[in-house]
């Protein structure tokens, strides 16, 4: 999953704005009701919460360059739903690519690293979506003049981290604007990770990459003209909190939890320390149908 210039945070609240990101309503959890006050069998004795993540994809989950410290949005989400509901919250670090496979074995109990749900993952793990996120083609700012248009990143080298939505939504864009439309096919580099992308980006490598526009926005704060957003955004993919399979005693604590930070603004407020307000949503479980 996946990561421009401090105009871009502006853009991207206008973009939430434009798509009405907010407000949206809880899907109930089928035969969850009766049981959504109790705490899961296999967090009732310690009463700690077990996340998973893998803090290399700011601002959502990322080691602080100076104090080494666990932060980010999810980092500060998943506390403040600990908080609410009364348990302890563990982190356990974990490469990116082994993330789905721990909480599908109750290694863990739920997974919160930026990861999208789709239909493809809602067959093996189920999901609580809390936050839309929104793609962007970026390059280096000595190159953006070169992608006035859709039809400008055809036949050009483009990086995207291959464990994230991102490289679905670059082969969706391919064969749409490029193939599809009797251009040059866009050369895909799939990489590792987000840094990977931004690395190839910086080396030449490539020409553009995509990364989702908080990771952008993040770095314009850090790194004022590194990067530049290019282009319209893609479209907006859910994040979402992950849970085991069938665990309605868990998804639903989750949606809970979620609803009560909501309704005290808790939510709102992390979002908007970190620009991020545009993705706000109302806590969904398994949104995304198609």
């Amino acid at each position: 999953m996946s990561r421009p210039l401090r105009a871009l945070a502006a853009t991207l609240i206008g973009v939430g704005t434009a798509v009405s990101l907010t407000g949206c309503v809880s899907t109930t959890l089928p035969g969850s009701a009766a049981g959504a006050d109790k705490l899961p069998p296999s967090i009732t004795k310690d009463k700690q919460l077990k996340v998973a993540l893998s803090p290399d994809f700011p601002p959502m989950e990322y080691r602080d360059d100076k104090t080494n410290a666990l932060s980010g949005v999810d980092v500060e989400l998943a506390r403040a739903l600990g908080k609410k509901l009364g348990l302890k919250v563990i982190f356990e670090e974990q490469r990116f690519d082994q993330l789905m496979n721990s909480v599908a074995t109750s290694r863990v109990d739920m997974v919160m690293s930026g990861i999208s749900d789709t239909v493809e993952r809602q067959q093996t793990v189920d999901f609580v979506d809390y936050f839309k996120t929104v793609g962007r083609l970026y390059t280096l700012p000595k190159r953006a003049a070169d992608f006035r248009g859709r039809q400008d990143v055809c036949g050009k080298k483009l990086a995207v981290s291959k464990t994230t939505d991102y490289y679905g939504q670059a082969l969706e864009f391919n064969k749409k604007y490029c193939t599809g439309a009797g251009r040059p096919a866009i050369r895909i580099l799939p990489t590792d990770s987000g840094a990977a992308a931004r690395l190839q980006l910086e080396q030449n490598r490539a020409d553009v990459a995509i990364q989702g526009g908080e990771n952008l926005a993040f770095f314009d704060r850090t790194e004022p003209g590194r990067f530049r957003a290019v282009l319209q955004p893609l479209p907006a993919k859910p994040f979402a909190v992950v849970v085991k399979k069938d665990d309605k005693a868990m998804a639903a604590l989750v949606t809970k939890g979620f609803d009560k930070l909501w309704a005290d603004g808790t939510y709102q407020r992390i979002l908007k320390e970190s620009r991020m307000s545009y993705g706000a949503t109302r806590p969904t479980f398994n949104g995304v149908k198609n």
